[in-house]
């Protein structure tokens, strides 16, 4: 199969989209410390011009935010954690559906509470799910702290369940119609075990169905993430700073991670007086919806010719 994806362009481009992000956002910190933020812009007398946020006029090629950081930096920086989230919950969304279903079309075939349970998921939005299971999480942070790395983690396995359930469905319907095949149940009926069925005969079935489903999940992932950070749902959690002057001080939530839906959440209220500081990290979220599409078109081209064979 890898062979055939070689030789489909647009996969190619998508993937190289991809790659090339995360590999710039892994090593960017390594070999650049970043911008210093600017607060002011000032005239040639020595007298402030500007205040931040400054467009992509002002300061190419993206501008600042309101804090006077540059977004093209950030942008680069919360690659990794956005692309690696949502690839990170697709893997595991796939590894935990596909050992279910494996399990669902045996012990649990009968069961209909569990039957019901997944079906009743399915007409709930995925993103009430997780503002409703996350919410708790800030709540609870706030009288006792918890670490970032914590943070991720349950938030990546609140991501993870809350999408397995649709996955159970479409899996299990697949092993189903694999298993009613006539050589699967000639195979049976000379005694093969269904453990050696599922490795020898399903697995191999399903697979180009597996990477398929996991470039979906990827795009899914991607879109409840910059939902979540409209709501100021934060990956990583979020930690309190204060901000204004002496006068008027107000206590302001500040994304941890430098994720991009933490950057549209935090600065949504700049949409009318500075938009690029949300269109820039959303045009990102296309940017990258578009090439892991591209990478699911490569895919169904293959998986289409394999059929006709």
């Amino acid at each position: 199969m890898i062979k055939q994806l070689l030789k489909q362009p647009q996969f190619l481009l998508g993937f190289f989209i991809i790659i090339s992000l995360l590999i710039v956002s892994l090593g960017l910190n390594s070999i650049y410390e970043g911008p210093k933020e600017v607060k002011f812009l000032y005239k040639n007398d020595g007298s402030i011009s500007k205040v931040a946020p400054f467009s992509p006029t002002d300061i190419p090629p993206f501008g600042t935010d309101r804090d006077g950081r540059d977004l093209f930096y950030m942008i680069l920086d919360g690659a990794k954690y956005t692309l690696l989230i949502a690839l990170g919950v697709a893997f595991l969304r796939l590894v935990s559906a596909v050992l279910i279903s494996f399990l669902y079309k045996g012990q649990l075939k009968n069961n209909t509470f569990f039957n019901d349970l997944v079906q009743s998921t399915l007409y709930v939005p995925a993103t009430i799910f997780a503002y409703m299971l996350m919410i708790p999480l800030f709540i609870k942070s706030t009288t006792d702290p918890i670490s970032f790395g914590k943070m991720i983690v349950i938030q990546c396995i609140i991501l993870t369940l809350i999408g397995i359930p649709s996955l159970v469905v479409t899996f299990s319907g697949d092993i189903k119609n694999i298993m009613n095949k006539d050589y699967i149940i000639s195979t049976m009926s000379l005694g093969a075990k269904k453990k050696y069925i599922y490795r020898k005969h399903v697995l191999p079935e399903i697979k180009p169905k597996l990477f398929l489903l996991f470039a979906q999940q990827a795009v899914q992932i991607l879109i409840l993430l910059a939902h979540l950070g409209v709501l100021a749902v934060f990956v990583g959690g979020s930690q309190a700073e204060l901000r204004g002057d002496f006068l008027n001080l107000t206590t302001e939530n500040v994304p941890i991670a430098g994720e991009w839906s933490g950057i549209i959440g935090h600065s949504f209220q700049e949409v009318l007086t500075a938009p690029w500081i949300i269109l820039i990290p959303l045009g990102f979220f296309f940017i990258s919806i578009f090439s892991i599409n591209m990478m699911i078109s490569g895919l169904q081209n293959i998986i289409s010719k394999n059929k006709r064979k």
